[in-house]
Order: structure tokens, then sequence, then C-alpha cells
């Protein structure tokens, strides 16, 4: 009797190890997979040396002209992109159909000497009318904006010129990190003066803001909270 009894007490102690544990796991969430592929910074390309005697002052692997500014151009060097990137999208959709429809029936009319049903049916006089109406209206509307600097790295020259850039800053307060990161293609002729360019002259933008702690955790849905919320479709 005692071993059946300490048995039981075993067994929920299991169970409420198991519930604990659930709850425990209800709270974590994933970290969303990162949809900047490249890597984010890459490090300046060796020079190559020439043999032949180039001169003290010129080399062509740095040579530039009187009247040029330095920009980056090669494998490491560094560009400021100003961040301003604004989406805006409208949905509407508003439906109006109506539908009336009547029906007229009248009989030829009866004579004296009919009497009963068919005299009730030659002085028939009916009229049906119908209507039908339907209204819908929908309407949607998203917004998204982003501004700021970021500081990128060239990680590649492609072979038409193009310069693929990809760049994170990290930033943690109190246990709380936030990380912004962006990667794209740009052309040398859209990097302003002081190496600076726009986002919107950027091509295969991709750019994200993710944050770990607290406030995170706070507003994301576990992944346990997820498959219950998917299966138990009910309120």
């Amino acid at each position: 009797m005692a071993n059946q009894d300490f048995s039981d007490v075993r067994h929920r102690i299991c169970q409420a190890a198991c519930i604990l544990g659930l709850m425990v796991l209800a709270g974590c969430s994933s970290d969303p997979a990162s949809i900047v592929t490249r890597p984010t910074r890459a490090l300046p390309q060796p020079t190559l040396i020439t043999m032949d005697n180039q001169g003290s002052i010129f080399q062509n692997a740095t040579a530039q002209m009187l009247f040029e500014e330095a920009v980056a151009s090669r494998v490491g060097d560094t560009l400021t992109i100003q961040i301003q990137e604004s989406l805006t999208g409208s949905n509407k959709s508003t439906t109006n159909a109506s539908k009336n429809g009547e029906v007229a029936f009248k009989g030829p009319g009866s004579t004296s000497s009919m009497g009963g049903v068919i005299k009730e049916l030659f002085d028939l006089n009916v009229i049906s009318t119908g209507s039908d109406t339907f209204k819908g209206s929908g309407q949607t509307d998203n917004a998204n904006s982003m501004t700021g600097t970021l500081s990128v790295s060239v990680i590649d020259v492609l072979p038409n010129g193009l310069l693929e850039i990809a760049g994170s800053k990290r930033i943690a307060v109190n246990g709380d990190l936030n990380q912004l990161r962006f990667s794209g293609l740009v052309k040398k002729r859209d990097i302003k003066a002081g190496n600076v360019v726009s986002s919107q002259k950027v091509a295969d933008v991709q750019l994200e803001q993710v944050g770990r702690g607290v406030v995170a955790d706070a507003n994301t849905v576990g992944w346990l909270q997820r498959t219950f919320m998917s299966v138990l479709g009910f309120d």
C-alpha cells in the first residue's frame, strides 16, 4: 500500500514538472530568420605590388584624378547609408447591388353564370413584388516608415561596376538589444560627397530591425503559443 502511495506521488510530481516545462516553453520565442543573407563586413583586400618602377608618388593601385574625391570603390571601403524608407499602401473596395422584380396576373373576368371556385379563378387579380439589395465595403491601409543612418562596407565589386554593400549596427541598453541590418547594390555615381548615399538609390535592398530582450519577448508570441492558436481555433 505504501509503495502504491509513493508511486502516485511520484506520478503527480512528474505531471507537475511536465506542466511547468510546458509553461516555460510557452514563453520562449524563436528568433526569425534574417533576410540579410550577405556577410555584413569585409576586410580590405591586399594590394598587388608590381615590379615595374611607378615612381615614389604615383601608384596604379591607389591613383585618382587631381579633382576627384575619394569614394568607396574597393572591397573593405566604408560608406554611410541615409535610410529614408517610406511605404504606404491603401486598398478600398465598395460594392452596391440591387434588384427589383414585379409579377402581375389578372384573370379575364367571370360571367353571371359562373360561381364558386371558377368565378374566383376568372376574377383573379394578383400582383407579386420582390427586391434584393446587397451592400459591401472594405478598406485596408498599411504604412511603414524608417529613417536613420548606418555605416556599411563594400563586400564585393561586381563585374558591371556595382558595389555590393552590407552592414549592421547593434545597440544594447539594460539587457535589451536592438540590431539593424542592411544590404544592397550601389552605383558609384550615386555616392554623394562624404561617401553618403540614400537608401532610395540602393538596389536589391534588404533592411531589417530586430530586437532581443524583455521588450521584444513581451511582444512576441512563442512557438508553443502559435501551435495552440493554430490548432485550437475557437474563441
